[in-house]
């Protein structure tokens, strides 16, 4: 049987026997997308929320799950145009979830690589086979990872997770390098990692010293010695900072807060519209009660099944707040104001067919945010 090879470091490539096939997945962005995604996060089966998300962000449908089923047709009919029996189970369905099937014989260069890497610099291994282990990873690297969504927020962790790891890889060759006398390698090495994920500060030093070829230089000694402590003691606490400031989970529904915080969130996106682009809109939802007196308790019932229906509706990105006893305030970000208007239309079905509660009126206004400049 055919060896299946899948690149995702440098662009997405699909390879059997060492030939690219496939190559018509890269003229159908949201297919590639789906695949891309799904690839990298393998080992996890993704709710179709999740990916109609990731696919359809900002875009009202009807029927997510049909549109789901369409793409992954597509990407099936893709597989059976050129005959590609290997990836014909690559993508599994079951219970509301999509997942790539990590029991195939499919080999993926950026699992390959991270196990070549981090072989490589741990110091368990005998130095012939971290020797052998670093060259392998550096070998695999051709690019950086997935560069036609190099932009979008799921990419830029996992993007940056790989391209340091590189660099660190690279850095432990070099070090195995040196101690043999190997500069002109050291030049190699460094210069095409350059290329590749851009001047750091910490691969412009190695290639510093390795162009003096061993002669002593003091000074660009010192140098290299306090700025590799420096990066190196900055990573240790910022990944101490990030995991501290991230116990407790992702939360899995938009963000609540009260007013005074919602103020706060607003300013804050006032200011990021000048650099994301982006369109935001604040709303602004009121449930009165149809009956002709007033009952606070089911008034307070009724707001609460809204506040569900809102934090589950809206999506991770958006901030809810209860402004008053019969209103909230809403932020999120959408392309156009119609889209505004489907957003909070979409709230307001779900929410009376979901509580079952058909005696209140709810009624919104919709705003875009002013500019930072206005």
């Amino acid at each position: 049987m055919a060896q299946i090879t899948i690149r995702l470091l440098g662009g997405l490539k699909i390879l059997r026997d060492g030939e690219e096939i496939l190559d018509s997945l890269n003229h159908t962005r949201k297919t590639k997308l789906l695949v891309s995604y799904l690839l990298l996060n393998k080992g996890r089966a993704i709710p179709h929320s999740e990916l109609f998300e990731l696919l359809w962000s900002g875009e009202d449908y009807s029927n997510p799950g049909t549109a789901l089923r369409t793409l992954l047709y597509r990407y099936r009919s893709l597989i059976d145009t050129v005959g590609v029996e290997e990836l014909s189970d690559s993508i599994i369905s079951r219970r509301g979830t999509y997942q790539w099937n990590h029991k195939q014989n499919i080999d993926i260069d950026i699992y390959d690589f991270e196990d070549y890497s981090n072989l490589g610099i741990s110091s368990m291994a005998d130095r012939s086979v971290r020797e052998e282990y670093l060259k392998r990873a550096i070998e695999i690297y051709r690019g950086n990872l997935l560069p036609d969504f190099e932009r979008e927020h799921w990419e830029v962790p996992k993007g940056v997770y790989y391209r340091d790891l590189y660099v660190n890889t690279v850095l432990a060759y070099a070090k195995l390098l040196k101690e043999d006398g190997k500069y002109d390698d050291v030049i190699k090495i460094c210069k095409k990692a350059i290329d590749i994920c851009g001047d750091t500060i910490l691969l412009r030093n190695e290639l510093k010293l390795a162009e003096l070829k061993g002669a002593e230089d003091d000074e660009l000694e010192n140098e290299y010695r306090v700025i590799t402590a420096s990066c190196r003691d900055m990573e240790k606490k910022i990944d101490y900072l990030q995991n501290d400031m991230e116990k407790g989970g992702m939360e899995q529904t938009a963000f609540i807060c009260d007013y005074e915080m919602f103020k706060e969130v607003y300013k804050l996106q006032r200011r990021l519209l000048l650099r994301t682009g982006e369109t935001m809109f604040l709303s602004m939802v009121t449930l009165r009660s149809l009956g002709m007196e007033r009952d606070p308790l089911k008034d307070e019932r009724a707001m609460q099944a809204l506040q569900r229906c809102l934090s589950h509706e809206l999506r991770l990105g958006d901030s809810i707040c209860r402004y008053s006893e019969d209103q909230f305030l809403i932020i999120y970000p959408v392309d156009a104001y119609e889209d505004a208007r489907k957003v909070m239309e979409r709230v307001k079905g779900r929410f009376f067919v979901n509580s079952g509660i058909d005696d209140y009126a709810l009624v919104y206004k919709v705003r875009p945010l002013n500019n930072s400049k206005e």
